[in-house]
């Protein structure tokens, strides 16, 4: 009876795949009323797959293996259906934001529901897998899978979300989803047989996490917006009509290691910072027939109102400036084609032409600001630019503040007028400036000083005591100039304008901001270290940020390593700072080089790396791990600005942990279970096999995304959700438990080597893998 219940349920639902399909490409628009029509539609469609996926499973012997080969190739092939009519059906109606989509959502998370059971119970058959349609069935599966999941790709842009961790596994699902559509196109274009030995199955895997977070993203929807977003904060706004044509799209923040390359080419005019991260399309250029309003995350919004904002956009080899306007502390820009961009603040420049006659020239944005240009100046009729960079007071006080050491010599300074010309122009008489210094105050132990701020970035500080000021205003200075520039007038502490003079020139800089004061900060993480588990936080951030840096890490459970902080780094935007451990503290192997170095950019909030290192076991029995951090300059000039040692033993000394000094285990110890052997075990588990151990483990759904959403490295992540199922203390109990988890995932190799390697009394170690390692090796190479 079940088995004829299963074929006229199959039947009947193939029936009706085809027949919502002609009726949905028969029309050329929709309304409101086709969209919930529709979505009764597929959500009937999805109870039914579900219903007959709940059956089948239950089936039990003799009739399932008589019936086996039959029933699982019609439901192979309906899930092909639903999945692509699916896909389809949310296509359309996606790409239209007139249209009120929520309707829709109730049958897409149900047929996630389904297919999360449908990848646990038939796509991982073990006699489906090695029969000879394998390639042909789960090719055409798979085709379906990616219709779907480019449909569902577009509705996580649209979900309205309102808690922070909910937000973050939608970008998580958002990111797997592209990944896994483009991993998977590959394949299916080259064929299956191109896959390795237990790829397939690792596929299925894979796919069916994929299918179980999308159901969990779903569910914690609160709403749809009226905007796109296209990633990492970025969105596209309006007009809405276009939005549909754009929503393939995907933003996302320039990797830390990619940074270097990727904004080598952007030429700064003086006086412009970077206000933003930088942000690339990571699936192909952002392009549309018309110009799509965009708006982007700013993190540094304390610049002065006459500032001007640009959007500089990457098209090609080129980066092309677009207008942008600031609006509730996001950058409002339109574009129509790029492949990356960032948000800069500088000063719109003005344009005189002055004769040998002479000229005065007032500014346009401070009307104390002016020049006389007297008779034969200039030998003949020359341009020239004036452009008035407003420094940011509020940087000024702040590092006043916080470096007390390195901003001490200059009182008061004023803002800094650009005044450019041909290069050719010999200047004939002095022109006579008219300056106000801000904050200016009456000290006996100044100087005023003329900083002139050359073309390649040179310094130059002239003494001019002779600088007239003016009674009327009390704060204004006149004095003479041969030489144009960069000019500033300021005071500035005679002692250190005989014998210091580079300092000057070091606190000038930072106050113009081409440098900056950073302080390099390592955190550890409170809950990890209660298991025994030493993870670094390294931070590189401005010094006057230092009490917000802190307030932030320690509402994420992390606090600062006593002792490690660096003293003051001076850094400039694309600076590296590398990473290097010794002592007791050794690098993990799977992680490559780049996840321990940081390239600066003043603009960005993420200039951290985090890593859990390995414990080296040392002889002596010294427990002290070293970081050395290394800065290297754009130029490639390395100097080593700070070293530290952090004593392991007073984070570890009442934990469980691995052996160190004394060769002796104790006696209730399970060294397979160990930090480092588990660390080991999390380097030759596939990444996408973590989240089905996990489960199988008894692992909570909910603590497995909480862990992969944190966007670590895939070995880290293996290993926290390996950890985070061990616990404090480990039994012997613990280890068949994990034996029979690899087993069900399919790691028979890896089994065999943890059974031996528990015989032995002792934990992993990476000549037990060595294989392993080889075959990654190749993997990534090829």
């Amino acid at each position: 009876d079940e088995i004829s219940l299963l074929q006229s349920l199959i039947t009947g639902t193939l029936d009706l795949t085809g027949r919502l399909r002609v009726i949905i490409r028969d029309q050329d628009n929709y309304t409101n009323e086709d969209v919930e029509k529709h979505s009764k539609d597929i959500n009937g469609l999805q109870i039914l797959f579900h219903n007959i996926v709940e059956i089948w499973s239950k089936v039990t012997d003799p009739e399932r293996s008589n019936h086996k080969s039959e029933i699982m190739a019609e439901i192979m092939e309906l899930s092909t259906d639903v999945a692509s009519i699916f896909g389809e059906v949310m296509l359309i109606f996606l790409q239209r934001f007139e249209l009120n989509i929520i309707p829709i959502l109730r049958p897409v998370h149900g047929l996630f529901y389904g297919l999360s059971l449908h990848s646990k119970y038939n796509c991982l058959d073990k006699e489906l897998l090695d029969s000879e349609s394998a390639n042909s069935t789960y090719s055409t599966m798979l085709s379906g899978i990616i219709q779907l999941l480019k449909s569902t790709k577009i509705l996580m842009k649209r979900l309205k979300l309102e808690d922070d961790g909910s937000k973050m596994k939608k970008r998580m699902v958002q990111g797997n989803v592209t990944t896994f559509v483009t991993d998977v196109s590959k394949v299916v274009s080259c064929g299956l047989h191109t896959l390795e030995e237990g790829g397939l199955h690792e596929l299925m895997h894979r796919m069916g996490s994929l299918c179980t977070d999308a159901f969990f993203a779903i569910g914690k929807t609160k709403g749809i917006n009226e905007h796109l977003e296209l990633g990492d904060g970025v969105t596209a706004v309006k007009p809405k009509k276009h939005l549909g044509d754009i929503s393939h799209c995907d933003f996302e923040r320039c990797p830390i290691e990619s940074r270097q390359e990727l904004i080598s080419n952007i030429t700064l005019n003086e006086g412009q910072t970077f206000i933003s991260d930088v942000f690339y399309a990571s699936n192909g250029a952002f392009q549309c027939s018309e110009k799509i309003t965009l708006q982007c995350p700013i993190f540094h919004a304390a610049f002065p109102p006459s500032a001007t904002i640009k959007v500089k956009t990457k098209c090609g080899e080129k980066w092309l400036d677009v207008g942008g306007d600031v609006i509730a502390g996001v950058c409002e820009f339109q574009a129509r084609f790029m492949e990356a961009f960032v948000v800069v603040a500088g000063f719109r420049p003005y344009h005189r032409e002055i004769s040998p006659e002479g000229f005065t020239y007032f500014s346009d944005d401070d009307s104390r600001i002016r020049i006389n240009f007297p008779e034969n100046c200039f030998p003949r009729p020359c341009i020239v630019q004036f452009r008035l960079v407003m420094l940011n007071r509020a940087r000024i006080f702040s590092y006043k503040e916080s470096c007390p050491e390195t901003c001490r010599t200059i009182r008061a300074i004023s803002d800094v007028l650009i005044v450019k010309h041909d290069d050719d122009i010999v200047i004939g008489e002095p022109a006579l400036i008219h300056m106000p210094i801000i904050n200016d105050v009456d000290d006996y132990e100044t100087e005023i000083v003329i900083f002139v701020r050359k073309d390649n970035g040179e310094i130059d500080l002239i003494p001019r005591p002779s600088a007239m000021r003016c009674e009327s205003t009390g704060n204004c200075y006149t004095f003479q100039l041969d030489k144009f520039g960069g000019i500033a007038i300021g005071k500035v502490i005679r002692k250190f304008l005989r014998k210091h003079k580079a300092s000057v020139i070091n606190e000038f800089n930072l106050y113009y901001g081409t440098e900056h004061v950073c302080s390099i900060m390592t955190f550890m993480d409170k809950n990890l270290q209660q298991l025994g588990m030493i993870k670094l936080w390294v931070e590189c951030i401005e010094k006057r940020f230092n009490k917000k840096a802190l307030r932030r890490r320690a509402s994420a459970g992390m606090f600062e390593v006593p002792g490690t902080r660096s003293p003051d780094v001076q850094v400039k935007d694309q600076d590296l700072i590398r990473i290097e451990l010794g002592g007791t503290f050794d690098r993990i192997r799977e992680l490559g080089y780049d996840q321990y170095y940081i390239i600066y950019l003043s603009s960005s909030d993420q200039n951290y790396r985090t890593f859990p290192v390995e414990l080296r076991r040392d002889l002596k029995g010294r427990t002290s791990g070293i970081l050395s951090f290394v800065r290297v300059t754009v130029g490639g000039k390395e100097e080593c600005v700070h070293t530290t040692t952090i004593d392991t033993s007073r984070f570890l000394s009442n934990n469980p942990r691995i052996q160190t000094s004394h060769s002796e285990t104790r006696e209730n110890e399970v060294p397979l279970l160990s930090h480092q052997s588990l660390l080991i075990l999390a380097g030759v588990i596939p990444c996408q096999l973590i989240e089905p151990l996990g489960v199988a483990l008894g692992i909570e759904y909910e603590d497995i995304l909480e862990i992969k959403i944190q966007n670590q490295p895939p070995v880290v992540t293996s290993y926290e959700i390996l950890w985070k199922w061990r616990g404090k203390i480990a039994n012997p109990e613990a280890t068949d438990i994990l034996v029979k988890a690899l087993r069900e995932i399919n790691q028979n190799s890896i089994v065999e080597t943890m059974i031996r390697v528990n015989k032995e009394k002792r934990g992993l170690t990476r000549n037990d893998f060595m294989y392993h390692h080889r075959q990654l090796a190749v993997k990534f190479l090829e």
